[in-house]
């Protein structure tokens, strides 16, 4: 049996406006190479600064969503991060 997974979306504020956001998702796709990130956007904040926001899977357990945020903080270039929705996942694959 496979175990369950939850799906959250996660918006990311650079450390300043020198930031990448394109290196920041590699190096979140780098720190979970067992998840899928998805539904990546930039989303104007002020003074041209933008925030990333993007779709990660998660195990489905307690405190899994704290567990996510701190290894998201220590990626360089990471100022702030909040979760905006967490929601089971339910992989549809083609029928059997």
């Amino acid at each position: 049996m496979t175990e369950k997974k939850i799906l959250m979306t996660i918006r990311v504020f650079p450390k300043d406006d020198q930031v990448s956001l394109d290196e920041l998702l590699a190096a979140v796709r780098n720190a979970f190479p067992n998840e899928k990130v998805s539904n990546s956007r930039k989303e104007p904040v002020a003074y041209g600064i933008e925030a990333l926001i993007f779709d990660i899977t998660a195990p489905e357990r307690e405190g899994i969503s704290e567990l996510y945020e701190n290894k998201i903080k220590g990626i360089k270039g990471v100022g702030e991060i909040s979760v905006e929705s967490e929601r089971r996942f339910m992989e549809i694959g083609k029928p059997k």
